[in-house]
Protein backbone atom coordinates (compact mmCIF):
# COMPACT_ATOMS: atom_id res chain seq x y z
CA UNK A 1 0.00 0.00 0.00
CA UNK A 2 1.20 3.55 -1.08
CA UNK A 3 0.65 6.66 0.65
CA UNK A 4 -0.56 9.40 -1.80
CA UNK A 5 -1.38 12.44 -1.77
CA UNK A 6 -3.77 13.75 -5.22
CA UNK A 7 -3.97 16.94 -5.73
CA UNK A 8 -6.76 18.88 -7.87
CA UNK A 9 -6.39 22.23 -9.97
CA UNK A 10 -9.44 24.62 -8.88
CA UNK A 11 -10.25 25.83 -11.96
CA UNK A 12 -13.57 24.16 -13.41
CA UNK A 13 -15.34 21.17 -11.81
CA UNK A 14 -13.85 18.55 -14.65
CA UNK A 15 -10.90 18.21 -12.76
CA UNK A 16 -12.67 16.98 -9.87
CA UNK A 17 -14.50 14.87 -11.98
CA UNK A 18 -12.25 12.78 -13.49
CA UNK A 19 -9.91 12.45 -10.52
CA UNK A 20 -12.85 11.52 -8.16
CA UNK A 21 -13.34 8.50 -10.45
CA UNK A 22 -9.55 7.36 -10.47
CA UNK A 23 -9.17 7.93 -6.69
CA UNK A 24 -12.14 5.28 -6.08
CA UNK A 25 -9.83 2.87 -8.02
CA UNK A 26 -6.37 4.08 -5.95
CA UNK A 27 -8.11 4.02 -2.18
CA UNK A 28 -9.13 -0.24 -3.21
CA UNK A 29 -5.49 -0.51 -2.74
CA UNK A 30 -3.81 2.60 -1.27
CA UNK A 31 -4.12 5.25 1.32
CA UNK A 32 -4.76 8.41 -0.51
CA UNK A 33 -4.81 11.57 1.00
CA UNK A 34 -6.96 14.14 -1.32
CA UNK A 35 -6.04 18.42 -1.37
CA UNK A 36 -8.30 20.38 -3.55
CA UNK A 37 -7.09 23.60 -5.05
CA UNK A 38 -10.84 25.72 -4.44
CA UNK A 39 -13.81 24.99 -2.10
CA UNK A 40 -16.15 24.79 -5.00
CA UNK A 41 -14.57 21.62 -5.81
CA UNK A 42 -13.67 20.19 -2.44
CA UNK A 43 -17.36 20.31 -1.37
CA UNK A 44 -18.06 18.25 -4.49
CA UNK A 45 -15.23 15.75 -3.21
CA UNK A 46 -16.46 15.83 0.20
CA UNK A 47 -19.43 13.96 -0.80
CA UNK A 48 -17.80 10.72 -1.70
CA UNK A 49 -14.69 11.08 0.27
CA UNK A 50 -12.66 11.45 3.57
CA UNK A 51 -9.13 13.14 3.84
CA UNK A 52 -9.31 16.09 2.22
CA UNK A 53 -7.32 19.42 2.63
CA UNK A 54 -8.40 22.49 0.96
CA UNK A 55 -6.72 25.58 -0.18
CA UNK A 56 -7.67 28.19 -2.39
CA UNK A 57 -5.76 28.33 -6.02
CA UNK A 58 -5.30 31.23 -8.69
CA UNK A 59 -8.88 30.87 -10.59
CA UNK A 60 -9.34 32.78 -14.21
CA UNK A 61 -12.38 35.57 -14.59
CA UNK A 62 -14.65 36.23 -17.46
CA UNK A 63 -16.27 39.18 -19.04
CA UNK A 64 -18.22 38.37 -22.46
CA UNK A 65 -17.18 35.04 -23.47
CA UNK A 66 -13.36 36.52 -22.92
CA UNK A 67 -10.79 36.05 -19.93
CA UNK A 68 -10.96 39.25 -17.60
CA UNK A 69 -7.83 40.36 -17.66
CA UNK A 70 -7.97 42.79 -15.15
CA UNK A 71 -10.26 41.19 -12.79
CA UNK A 72 -7.79 37.71 -12.86
CA UNK A 73 -5.09 39.98 -12.69
CA UNK A 74 -6.31 41.48 -9.45
CA UNK A 75 -6.97 37.96 -8.64
CA UNK A 76 -3.74 36.78 -8.70
CA UNK A 77 -1.99 39.79 -6.86
CA UNK A 78 -4.17 38.55 -3.86
CA UNK A 79 -3.59 35.25 -4.49
CA UNK A 80 0.36 36.17 -4.34
CA UNK A 81 0.00 38.45 -1.41
CA UNK A 82 -1.59 35.21 0.65
CA UNK A 83 0.58 32.39 -0.68
CA UNK A 84 3.05 32.17 1.68
CA UNK A 85 0.53 31.13 4.02
CA UNK A 86 -0.71 28.70 1.33
CA UNK A 87 2.90 27.72 0.80
CA UNK A 88 3.69 27.10 4.47
CA UNK A 89 0.04 25.30 4.93
CA UNK A 90 1.06 22.79 2.02
CA UNK A 91 4.17 22.22 3.53
CA UNK A 92 3.03 21.28 6.43
CA UNK A 93 0.72 18.82 4.84
CA UNK A 94 3.42 17.09 3.34
CA UNK A 95 5.92 17.18 6.15
CA UNK A 96 2.81 15.24 8.41
CA UNK A 97 1.87 12.95 5.69
CA UNK A 98 4.68 11.65 4.55
CA UNK A 99 3.65 10.72 0.70
CA UNK A 100 5.11 7.96 -1.35
CA UNK A 101 4.11 10.20 -4.49
CA UNK A 102 2.19 12.63 -5.22
CA UNK A 103 -0.75 12.16 -8.36
CA UNK A 104 -1.99 15.52 -9.50
CA UNK A 105 -4.21 17.08 -11.99
CA UNK A 106 -2.62 20.26 -12.54
CA UNK A 107 -1.98 21.56 -9.57
CA UNK A 108 1.14 23.44 -9.48
CA UNK A 109 1.79 24.30 -6.20
CA UNK A 110 1.61 20.94 -4.66
CA UNK A 111 4.05 19.65 -7.91
CA UNK A 112 6.53 22.71 -6.60
CA UNK A 113 6.73 21.34 -2.81
CA UNK A 114 6.76 17.54 -4.02
CA UNK A 115 9.99 18.83 -6.09
CA UNK A 116 11.97 20.71 -3.52
CA UNK A 117 11.10 17.43 -1.41
CA UNK A 118 12.32 15.03 -3.89
CA UNK A 119 8.88 13.09 -3.61
CA UNK A 120 7.77 11.86 -7.43
CA UNK A 121 5.42 13.79 -9.17
CA UNK A 122 2.76 12.22 -11.91
CA UNK A 123 0.51 14.40 -13.59
CA UNK A 124 -3.07 13.21 -14.90
CA UNK A 125 -4.72 15.93 -16.81
CA UNK A 126 -5.66 17.07 -19.91
CA UNK A 127 -4.06 20.70 -20.04
CA UNK A 128 -0.52 19.35 -21.18
CA UNK A 129 -1.99 18.20 -23.96
CA UNK A 130 -1.29 21.98 -25.23
CA UNK A 131 2.69 21.69 -24.20
CA UNK A 132 3.54 18.13 -24.69
CA UNK A 133 2.28 16.80 -27.62
CA UNK A 134 3.06 17.23 -31.05
CA UNK A 135 0.40 19.52 -33.76
CA UNK A 136 -0.09 21.89 -35.83
CA UNK A 137 -2.26 25.33 -35.26
CA UNK A 138 -4.04 27.22 -37.93
CA UNK A 139 -1.53 30.37 -37.84
CA UNK A 140 -3.98 33.15 -36.71
CA UNK A 141 -3.82 30.82 -33.36
CA UNK A 142 0.06 30.68 -32.87
CA UNK A 143 0.73 33.23 -30.75
CA UNK A 144 -1.83 32.33 -28.40
CA UNK A 145 -0.72 29.12 -28.29
CA UNK A 146 3.06 30.15 -27.42
CA UNK A 147 2.10 32.60 -24.83
CA UNK A 148 -0.10 29.88 -23.40
CA UNK A 149 2.51 27.36 -23.02
CA UNK A 150 4.95 30.01 -21.67
CA UNK A 151 2.73 30.12 -18.98
CA UNK A 152 1.59 26.49 -18.51
CA UNK A 153 5.45 26.18 -17.86
CA UNK A 154 6.18 28.37 -15.25
CA UNK A 155 3.10 27.69 -13.64
CA UNK A 156 3.42 24.09 -13.39
CA UNK A 157 7.05 22.32 -12.21
CA UNK A 158 8.36 19.29 -12.94
CA UNK A 159 6.26 16.30 -13.13
CA UNK A 160 8.63 12.78 -13.62
CA UNK A 161 5.31 11.24 -15.71
CA UNK A 162 2.63 12.35 -17.39
CA UNK A 163 -0.47 10.83 -18.63
CA UNK A 164 -1.97 12.86 -20.66
CA UNK A 165 -6.06 12.67 -21.44
CA UNK A 166 -7.46 13.61 -24.62
CA UNK A 167 -9.91 12.67 -27.08
CA UNK A 168 -7.37 13.23 -30.11
CA UNK A 169 -4.07 11.47 -30.41
CA UNK A 170 -1.04 13.18 -31.01
CA UNK A 171 2.51 12.32 -30.88
CA UNK A 172 4.41 13.15 -27.24
CA UNK A 173 7.19 14.79 -27.32
CA UNK A 174 9.31 12.90 -24.88
CA UNK A 175 9.55 9.78 -23.13
CA UNK A 176 7.85 10.19 -19.95
CA UNK A 177 4.97 11.22 -22.14
CA UNK A 178 1.55 8.90 -22.39
CA UNK A 179 -1.38 9.58 -23.55
CA UNK A 180 -5.39 7.98 -22.53
CA UNK A 181 -8.68 8.23 -23.27
CA UNK A 182 -10.61 10.42 -21.73
CA UNK A 183 -11.90 9.54 -17.76
CA UNK A 184 -15.75 9.66 -17.88
CA UNK A 185 -17.92 10.01 -14.77
CA UNK A 186 -19.54 6.38 -13.62
CA UNK A 187 -23.02 8.31 -13.71
CA UNK A 188 -22.01 7.88 -17.65
CA UNK A 189 -21.87 4.25 -17.89
CA UNK A 190 -24.39 2.62 -19.35
CA UNK A 191 -26.66 5.87 -19.86
CA UNK A 192 -28.88 5.06 -22.17
CA UNK A 193 -29.23 7.99 -25.36
CA UNK A 194 -32.28 8.87 -27.68
CA UNK A 195 -33.35 12.40 -29.68
CA UNK A 196 -35.51 14.88 -27.84
CA UNK A 197 -36.12 17.94 -30.00
CA UNK A 198 -33.83 19.92 -28.33
CA UNK A 199 -29.97 21.19 -27.90
CA UNK A 200 -28.11 21.50 -24.47
CA UNK A 201 -26.14 24.76 -24.34
CA UNK A 202 -23.35 25.30 -21.48
CA UNK A 203 -21.61 28.19 -20.81
CA UNK A 204 -18.64 28.40 -18.86
CA UNK A 205 -19.75 31.95 -17.53
CA UNK A 206 -23.12 33.69 -17.09
CA UNK A 207 -21.81 36.74 -19.50
CA UNK A 208 -22.20 35.56 -23.00
CA UNK A 209 -25.82 37.17 -23.46
CA UNK A 210 -25.20 37.32 -27.03
CA UNK A 211 -25.81 33.77 -27.36
CA UNK A 212 -29.07 34.21 -25.85
CA UNK A 213 -30.19 36.66 -28.03
CA UNK A 214 -29.39 34.26 -31.40
CA UNK A 215 -31.08 31.46 -29.90
CA UNK A 216 -34.32 33.12 -29.51
CA UNK A 217 -34.16 33.60 -33.08
CA UNK A 218 -34.06 30.48 -34.27
CA UNK A 219 -37.07 27.65 -34.44
CA UNK A 220 -35.42 25.14 -32.18
CA UNK A 221 -35.58 24.26 -28.38
CA UNK A 222 -32.41 24.83 -26.29
CA UNK A 223 -31.78 24.14 -22.51
CA UNK A 224 -29.10 26.61 -21.27
CA UNK A 225 -27.28 25.98 -18.28
CA UNK A 226 -24.86 28.12 -16.82
CA UNK A 227 -26.96 31.22 -16.10
CA UNK A 228 -27.88 30.33 -12.72
CA UNK A 229 -31.81 30.28 -13.30
CA UNK A 230 -34.50 28.56 -13.38
CA UNK A 231 -36.79 29.78 -16.22
CA UNK A 232 -38.62 30.04 -19.33
CA UNK A 233 -38.15 32.40 -22.20
CA UNK A 234 -40.06 31.45 -25.55
CA UNK A 235 -37.88 28.79 -26.74
CA UNK A 236 -35.07 28.63 -24.11
CA UNK A 237 -35.66 26.81 -20.85
CA UNK A 238 -32.62 27.88 -18.22
CA UNK A 239 -31.94 25.11 -15.57
CA UNK A 240 -29.48 26.01 -12.40
CA UNK A 241 -26.79 23.37 -12.38
CA UNK A 242 -27.43 20.10 -10.91
CA UNK A 243 -25.46 16.69 -11.93
CA UNK A 244 -28.17 14.33 -12.65
CA UNK A 245 -30.77 16.33 -14.51
CA UNK A 246 -27.69 17.43 -16.96
CA UNK A 247 -26.43 13.73 -17.61
CA UNK A 248 -30.20 13.30 -18.55
CA UNK A 249 -30.68 16.57 -20.83
CA UNK A 250 -26.96 14.92 -22.26
CA UNK A 251 -28.11 12.04 -22.74
CA UNK A 252 -31.23 12.65 -24.54
CA UNK A 253 -30.50 15.64 -26.94
CA UNK A 254 -29.96 15.85 -30.37
CA UNK A 255 -26.61 17.94 -30.13
CA UNK A 256 -24.50 20.25 -27.70
CA UNK A 257 -23.42 24.09 -27.86
CA UNK A 258 -19.99 24.98 -25.62
CA UNK A 259 -17.44 26.99 -25.09
CA UNK A 260 -14.96 24.41 -25.38
CA UNK A 261 -14.11 23.05 -21.62
CA UNK A 262 -12.71 19.37 -22.01
CA UNK A 263 -14.88 17.71 -19.67
CA UNK A 264 -18.12 18.66 -21.41
CA UNK A 265 -16.43 18.19 -24.44
CA UNK A 266 -15.35 14.54 -23.60
CA UNK A 267 -19.15 13.71 -22.25
CA UNK A 268 -20.85 14.65 -25.50
CA UNK A 269 -18.39 12.67 -27.61
CA UNK A 270 -18.77 9.67 -25.23
CA UNK A 271 -22.50 9.80 -25.95
CA UNK A 272 -22.12 10.70 -29.71
CA UNK A 273 -23.46 14.02 -29.41
CA UNK A 274 -22.51 16.64 -31.94
CA UNK A 275 -20.81 19.83 -30.61
CA UNK A 276 -20.73 23.02 -31.66
CA UNK A 277 -18.08 25.29 -29.86
CA UNK A 278 -17.51 28.77 -29.13
CA UNK A 279 -13.99 28.70 -27.37
CA UNK A 280 -13.56 31.66 -24.79
CA UNK A 281 -11.33 34.19 -26.19
CA UNK A 282 -7.71 33.42 -25.11
CA UNK A 283 -8.52 30.40 -23.67
CA UNK A 284 -6.41 28.59 -25.59
CA UNK A 285 -7.01 25.08 -23.90
CA UNK A 286 -10.60 25.36 -25.26
CA UNK A 287 -9.61 26.34 -28.70
CA UNK A 288 -7.03 23.35 -28.86
CA UNK A 289 -10.22 21.03 -27.97
CA UNK A 290 -12.26 22.92 -30.53
CA UNK A 291 -10.03 22.70 -33.18
CA UNK A 292 -10.24 19.24 -32.55
CA UNK A 293 -14.00 19.09 -32.75
CA UNK A 294 -14.18 20.35 -36.37
CA UNK A 295 -10.88 18.37 -37.51
CA UNK A 296 -12.49 15.11 -36.47
CA UNK A 297 -15.71 15.90 -37.66
CA UNK A 298 -17.75 15.86 -34.02
CA UNK A 299 -18.87 19.43 -34.75
CA UNK A 300 -18.24 22.74 -35.96
CA UNK A 301 -15.88 25.76 -34.01
CA UNK A 302 -16.59 29.40 -34.33
CA UNK A 303 -14.67 32.24 -32.58
CA UNK A 304 -17.74 33.97 -33.07
CA UNK A 305 -21.05 33.12 -32.66
CA UNK A 306 -24.22 34.37 -34.98
CA UNK A 307 -27.78 33.07 -35.80
CA UNK A 308 -26.26 31.80 -39.27
CA UNK A 309 -23.81 29.69 -37.83
CA UNK A 310 -25.38 28.23 -34.99
CA UNK A 311 -28.39 27.46 -37.86
CA UNK A 312 -25.81 25.51 -40.27
CA UNK A 313 -24.16 23.48 -37.26
CA UNK A 314 -28.42 22.34 -36.79
CA UNK A 315 -28.23 21.70 -40.44
CA UNK A 316 -25.40 19.11 -40.39
CA UNK A 317 -26.01 16.85 -37.43
CA UNK A 318 -26.08 14.05 -39.52
CA UNK A 319 -22.83 14.41 -41.04
CA UNK A 320 -21.67 14.92 -37.06
CA UNK A 321 -23.29 11.88 -36.07
CA UNK A 322 -22.15 9.70 -38.83
CA UNK A 323 -18.23 10.54 -37.50
CA UNK A 324 -19.35 10.13 -33.87
CA UNK A 325 -20.24 6.49 -34.45
CA UNK A 326 -16.86 5.46 -35.00
CA UNK A 327 -15.92 6.61 -31.63
CA UNK A 328 -15.26 3.53 -28.58
CA UNK A 329 -16.28 3.90 -25.21
CA UNK A 330 -13.26 2.81 -23.48
CA UNK A 331 -12.77 2.34 -20.09
CA UNK A 332 -10.30 3.37 -17.31
CA UNK A 333 -8.21 -0.18 -17.43
CA UNK A 334 -5.20 1.43 -19.35
CA UNK A 335 -4.68 4.45 -17.62
CA UNK A 336 -4.86 2.87 -14.27
CA UNK A 337 -2.52 -0.26 -15.17
CA UNK A 338 -0.22 3.08 -15.84
CA UNK A 339 -0.58 4.04 -12.64
CA UNK A 340 -0.37 1.27 -10.78
CA UNK A 341 3.00 0.41 -12.80
CA UNK A 342 4.37 3.76 -11.51
CA UNK A 343 3.37 3.46 -8.17
CA UNK A 344 5.27 -0.25 -7.68
CA UNK A 345 8.23 1.25 -9.60
CA UNK A 346 8.18 4.25 -6.57
CA UNK A 347 7.67 2.04 -3.90
CA UNK A 348 10.97 -0.54 -5.26
CA UNK A 349 12.67 2.56 -5.68
CA UNK A 350 12.06 3.52 -1.54
CA UNK A 351 12.67 -0.35 -0.56
CA UNK A 352 16.58 0.23 -2.03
Amino acid sequence: MARIIYSICGEGLGHAFRSAEIISELRKKHDVLIIAASSRIADYLKKRFNKIETFEGLRLSYKDNSIDDYTTLRNYMKWLLESPKTIRKLFKIFRKYKPDLLITDFEGATAAIANISNIPVVCICNIHAMTKLRYKLPKKYRLTGAKIKIVVNTIFPKADYHLIISFFKEKPKNHNISLYAPVIRKEFHGVKTKKANYIVVYQTSDTHSRLIHYLKKINYNFIVYGFNKESKENNIIFRKFSYDQMIKDLAECNACIANGGFTFITEAIYLHKPVLCVPIKGQFEQILNSIYVKKLGYGEMYDHIDKKKIENFISNLKKYEKKLQHVKKENNSKLMHKVEEIIKNVSNKGRT
